[in-house]
């Protein structure tokens, strides 16, 4: 359906606005706003909020119909198409083009299939394939249009953030050690890592809870425990990780 295919769009629009910003999927995430072109859908969206949230790694998302304050349209002249055409023209045209809004020639370009630029001498009618408007999102933000909405993503961390996301990296990496001493799905285990940072510790601390709930963890420790460790660095962070199946 229209409804369904708008929520995977604003995944995967999600997901390439992270890549762009070079920020994994495990780093929560202040928020996203997502500017719809049509609001039809925007109360059926809303109310799978908490799914497009876990997906996107998120706190919270709002939408609306304008995105003016996050982004800028950045305008591409096609000067091989154009040169050859224009000629003298061309100086005028690039600076008639420098200075107009570009959400403007863009709505232009979706409504008419063409722009009209109004020179000293003459104006200028530039087809589709003769520009292009492309998307630039402003400082702290990162954004990914579709065709039915455009979202944009807030690349600001602060320090829960960062926490947050040290905390779900140890997750990751419990998970995996669980599975290289062939714990069963069910098997409680014992935790504990051992470290130099402030930031792994604090994580730890907050988010105990968090990471012994999602790893079966009976408890997570800070001192060795009587088995073997793995070396591990996240970020710039190193830790040693102890894992215990509990018999």
């Amino acid at each position: 359906s229209a409804r369904m295919a708008t929520l995977r769009e604003i995944a995967s629009l999600g997901r390439s606005a992270r890549m762009q910003a070079k920020l994994k999927v495990r780093q929560p995430l202040l928020g996203v706003e997502v500017i719809l072109v049509d609001t039809e859908h925007q109360e059926w969206l809303e109310s799978h909020d908490l799914l497009l949230r876990e997906e996107l790694n998120v706190k919270s998302i709002s939408y609306s119909t304008s995105g003016d304050e996050y982004i800028t349209y950045v305008v591409t002249p096609n000067f091989q198409l154009l040169g050859p055409r224009l000629g003298p023209l061309l100086p005028q045209v690039k600076s008639a083009l420098a200075a107009a809004d570009g959400g403007v020639l863009l709505a232009q370009l979706e409504s008419d299939g063409q722009v009209t630029l109004m020179l000293e001498s003459e104006n200028v009618v530039l087809e589709a394939n003769e520009i292009q408007v492309g998307l630039a999102a402003k400082d702290g933000w990162a954004a990914a249009q579709g065709d039915n909405c455009v979202v944009i993503l807030n690349t600001e961390l602060n320090s829960d953030l960062i926490c947050e996301g040290f905390a779900r990296d140890v997750v990751r990496l419990v998970q995996d050690r669980r599975k290289d001493i062939k714990c069963d799905f069910t098997d409680r285990i014992s935790v504990s890592v051992v470290t130099q940072s402030a930031a792994v510790s604090l994580a730890i601390e907050r988010h105990g809870e968090f990471i012994a709930s999602e790893t079966l963890a009976e408890s997570i420790g800070t001192a060795a425990l009587n088995c073997e460790s793995v070396q591990h660095v996240i970020g710039d962070e190193e830790l040693e990780l102890f894992v215990e199946q509990i018999q």
